[in-house]
């Protein structure tokens, strides 16, 4: 048997998240002697998913994390990196902001390079204009293009990159069976949190200003003068956590608010709820949402959303109006369908992913 593909995938941390839990799923369903992932990070103080990683026999090397101003520090880091491990023939990035910088560095060391779009905006401000300016080389830099949808693609490597031979659609794919829903599993994950028959709300992922979770805090207050015992829970962490400890706070939520941590069950508290928010400010094609479709949840996103995720029909666009979420959460929770053969037919069952990602990374040797 021949040696498999040995691929680096730089991930920028392997902190549980969208991007973190697909690119690690889909390692994790490949066949290992095949392909091989090892991961580059440049984040090390956010590593939650590490011992997932160390799991799958892969390797974790850490590089600096760039700073704007150690530009020879990072590259030194990287050539010295491929001076010393030779065997590898692939460097897939998902962490785009300077990889402009590290690409070349692996193409001159033989790799072959793709880089992967898995948003649609960096936002706004000063940091969003110097990635900007920053990303907009990578179109030049990489030997392959991905995205997760064709909108992400064109943000990231525009048009003519999109429209080339070199650009393919990697969807945001799921473990559909880990998310089915579970009559069991939603009792189970209810008493564990005492809960009865209140009307029950969630909204997964990074606390950062694009999530948009102050406006959930905002809604779900009003929401509360029709409700008063509903609940939301908050699940993952990030730079705007104190931001939003503070609100709950100052609107007296303690009592119907809970913030979890990342956490590896985010499929069993998905069953429990029955609302899923995501209000962004921008979105690539979610995987949170394509997780939670699987679970046959009724999901309310903003219409500033990748609408391709709406691959089941459980998703609803909505304009960043208080009145209006505030109007659809009042709406009566619906019987929970299952979705999981429209999830693997419109192709986003890891299996299927997988195999595709196993037989292009082979292929391009």
């Amino acid at each position: 048997m021949s040696e498999p593909v040995k691929v680096l995938e730089m991930i920028a941390c392997l902190n549980y998240g969208g991007s973190q839990a697909m690119i690690v799923n889909l390692c994790r369903a490949m066949d290992r002697n095949k392909v091989q992932c090892d991961f580059i990070v440049d984040h090390p103080e956010l590593m939650g998913m590490q011992k997932i990683v160390e799991s799958l026999g892969s390797k974790i090397y850490v590089m600096p994390t760039f700073k704007g101003t150690n530009i020879k520090e990072v590259k030194d880091a990287w050539n010295t990196f491929f001076n010393e491990h030779p065997e590898y023939q692939i460097l897939h990035s998902h962490s785009r902001s300077y990889a402009s910088i590290y690409l070349p560095i692996a193409s001159k060391h033989g790799l072959k390079t793709i880089i992967h779009s898995h948003n649609t905006s960096n936002g706004k401000g000063i940091t969003a204009l110097v990635k900007d300016i920053l990303q907009y080389p990578l179109r030049k830099r990489a030997d392959y293009f991905i995205g997760c949808s064709r909108q992400a693609g064109e943000w990231l490597f525009g048009e003519k990159v999109v429209n080339g031979d070199r650009f393919y659609v990697l969807n945001n794919a799921i473990d559909t069976d880990r998310f089915t829903f579970d009559e069991k599993v939603r009792n189970e994950y209810r008493d564990m949190f005492h809960l009865k028959d209140e009307k029950v709300f969630i909204q997964v992922g990074r606390m950062s200003e694009q999530k948009n979770y102050l406006f959930t805090l905002d809604i779900f207050s009003d929401y509360l003068k029709e409700d008063p015992s509903a609940r939301l829970f908050l699940v993952g962490n990030g730079e705007l956590r104190e931001q939003i400890d503070t609100k709950i706070c100052e609107l007296n939520l303690q009592n119907n608010v809970t913030v979890l941590e990342y956490r590896d069950d985010v499929n069993c508290l998905l069953q429990m709820a029955d609302f899923f928010l995501m209000p962004s400010l921008f979105e690539g094609l979610s995987v949170a949402a394509v997780e939670a479709q699987a679970s046959g949840i009724r999901c309310l996103m903003s219409d500033r959303c990748d609408r391709n995720v709406n691959i089941t029909g459980l998703c609803e666009f909505l304009p960043l109006q208080k009145e209006t979420w505030i109007a659809k959460m009042k709406e009566d929770v619906s019987l929970r369908p299952y979705t999981k053969e429209d999830i693997i037919k419109a192709g986003f069952d890891v299996n299927a992913t997988a195999k595709w990602l196993e037989d292009f990374y082979r292929s391009i040797i």
